[in-house]
């Protein structure tokens, strides 16, 4: 149950989550099966060897997904991230050089990228063209994380004309007072003008993608809306991410909810079989987590261009890495061990 209170609609179920278990996601019809549908049989390939790799069974010869970092800008001050406590900006991925990263990806089978990272994506003039030149070299899945406040019907045109497969919108808040309170510097009314015009321009360009998701971080402020929230949109997106709040370093532990949504939340970690992310500095990270920050340092995966992602997926630092993830938690590096220690911290 994500909802101890009320129940969730009817016609919503679940259809997943993270193997840490800290996040589920709640949908009509099971998201991935309609990317299948629409994208074939690469798209169901590149999926059974995520599961493979997400099982511990299976090591890509590169990583699947690479997710990009472009701009060290963001227009909100949210409290459940880092920003809120004066995260320190580190410039401007260099067009070219994503360019030429994706480029490589594409020669060595990768098969999906995210935009993302620790900032807001749509800062970046340059967010369409990258999707537009990844779709058009192979890659089957594309997907971008926002907060949603610049998605105007223009921008939603240039990323659905692009090729976007995934648009995932952190919504948090169910009423203007409590998004206020989730997403300091948004404008709630603005937010739902831009998710309903994004899906009127999907609508009138026939297209059935990108599929949406609206995500929600469940906190002390905004549990109660819980059930309002997926009220309010279970009919008109394709499904949701029900998240656990974990605290980062510096971060309120009075963010907890009275009632925690996964209450036992721990498991396996895969992200280092599965995927890299590139900041915006060029450093490269083993995985998408904000308690990673330090870990691509520590392992001394290096930066791009300086090392080619090929030349970091096998790195030495990487390899070990996968070897102690498989073992006891008590084996982990200290980063891993406090990435999931931030979920249960009282």
């Amino acid at each position: 149950m994500v909802d101890q209170k009320k129940p969730k609609p009817s016609h919503l179920r679940e259809v997943g989550g993270d193997l840490l278990g800290v996040s589920r996601f709640l949908a009509r019809k099971d998201p991935l099966s309609l990317l299948a549908e629409e994208l074939g049989e690469k798209f169901v390939s590149y999926r059974q060897q995520w599961d493979l790799a997400s099982s511990l069974d299976y090591l890509p010869p590169f990583p699947l997904q690479v997710d990009y970092e472009l701009k060290t800008q963001c227009n909100l001050r949210c409290p459940i991230c880092p920003h809120s406590q004066g995260l320190p900006p580190s410039g401007e991925l260099d067009k070219d050089l994503a360019l030429s990263l994706i480029k490589e990806g594409a020669q060595e089978g990768q098969l999906a990228l995210g935009f993302g990272g620790l900032w807001e994506p749509l800062t970046s003039p340059h967010l369409a063209e990258l999707i537009e030149v990844a779709r058009s070299a192979g890659l089957i899945d594309a997907m971008l994380n926002t907060n949603g406040q610049l998605l105007t019907k223009e921008r939603s045109k240039e990323l659905i004309k692009a090729g976007l497969t995934r648009i995932m919108i952190s919504v948090d808040a169910a009423t203007p007072e409590t998004y206020r309170k989730a997403r300091p510097g948004g404008d709630y009314a603005l937010l739902v003008e831009n998710i309903l015009g994004f899906l009127a321009v999907r609508q009138s360009l026939g297209q059935k993608l990108p599929i949406l998701r609206l995500s929600f971080c469940v906190t002390r402020y905004n549990e109660g809306e819980l059930s309002a929230f997926l009220a309010k949109w279970s009919e008109l997106v394709e499904f949701f991410s029900i998240q656990s709040y974990g605290r980062f370093p510096g971060g309120s532990s009075s963010l907890f909810p009275k009632n925690r949504p996964f209450p036992k939340p721990g498991g396996i970690c895969s992200q280092p079989r599965q995927r890299l992310l590139i900041r915006a500095s060029g450093e490269v990270l083993p995985c998408c987590d904000l308690s990673g920050l330090g870990l691509g340092a520590e392992l001394g995966l290096g930066r791009v261009p300086a090392k080619s992602l090929k030349e970091i997926w096998a790195s030495e630092g990487l390899r070990d890495l996968r070897r102690r993830l498989m073992g006891p938690k008590d084996n982990w590096p200290n980063i891993c061990q406090e990435c999931q220690a931030k979920y249960q911290a009282a």
